[in-house]
């Protein structure tokens, strides 16, 4: 839908000026998930509503609601990815309703924002995209996607030499735990983003110290992952192999990270290429 109906500037303007426009994230509604009590209702009562009215329904559908909170039309999103068919059913509603454009009641914005670290730790930002063209380039590759990674103090200590110290010349495995909460995002976009279903096959990230200026040692990070990572959440053979490389800029004695940044070397997903690119945000 982004890389499709919602990258049009019509459909977002027709969507600003004459709908409230709201999206949901199917992981938030799972059994778990971060959805209050109160909104798992409407969506259920939203789903079995349009349901009783024989439209189409399901987890990845776009509705429209009346002014009461009624459906009265929908589209899976395959077909509303298709062609003109998602402004069509915004303007059969704008048609029956009657309404008049208006101001945005949300200013659009950036929907992607840090969180804050943990006292002493750092924020990393993950960037993936997959290359290469198939049909499902429209959906799942015709964009970027993106994540945050939190690493506590404690992390912190793990992705540093144990003893503190650092002379040109030094080398470690940085901590397998730690390794595996930067990692396990390597992938680029599917329909599963729950890491917890990863099956780490092979990982490991090894850091040499190339040099120390003005208290700051700077070491170059190298390594590997194969990883399954399946597509949807049932289970499944789809394989993740990546070579990374990076650098970490840290100060030995406080155990102060000042820097990091790290990027897929060669990576493939489903025997698709993809690129990751992470770094500390400051």
């Amino acid at each position: 839908m982004r890389a499709g109906p919602l990258s049009k500037k019509i459909v977002s303007d027709t969507l600003n000026q004459y709908f409230v426009p709201v999206y949901t994230s199917n992981e938030d509604y799972r059994d778990g998930g971060a959805a209050p009590p109160e909104e798992r209702a409407a969506y259920d009562r939203i789903y079995h509503a349009a349901l009783a009215k024989k439209l189409s329904t399901g987890t990845v559908h776009a509705y429209v609601l009346s002014p009461d909170g009624e459906p009265v039309d929908s589209l899976h999103v395959a077909d509303a990815a298709r062609g003109d068919n998602t402004l069509d059913m915004l303007r059969r509603a704008i048609e029956r309703f009657h309404t008049t454009p208006g101001q945005a009641l949300v200013t659009p914005k950036s929907q992607s924002q840090p969180p804050p670290p943990a006292d002493g730790g750092i924020v990393l930002h993950l960037t993936a995209r997959a290359q290469g063209t198939n049909p499902s380039d429209n959906s799942w590759h015709a964009y970027p996607s993106e994540d945050w990674i939190v690493l506590s103090a404690a992390d912190i200590q793990k992705l540093l030499p144990a003893d503190g110290k650092a002379a040109v010349g030094t080398k470690w495995d940085v901590d397998r735990v730690v390794a595996t909460q930067i990692l396990t995002h390597f992938y680029p976009q599917t329909e599963n983003n729950d890491v917890r279903k990863n099956k780490i096959e092979r990982i490991n990230l090894r850091a040499t110290v190339v040099s120390v200026t003005g208290g700051v040692a700077r070491a170059c990070l190298d390594g590997g992952l194969r990883m399954r990572h399946p597509f949807y959440h049932k289970d499944s053979p789809d394989m993740v192999d990546a070579t990374v490389a990076g650098y970490l800029d840290f100060e030995p004695g406080a155990g102060r990270v000042k820097e990091l940044k790290l990027t897929t070397v060669s990576a493939t997903y489903l025997d698709r290429p993809f690129d990751v690119g992470v770094e500390a945000v400051h």
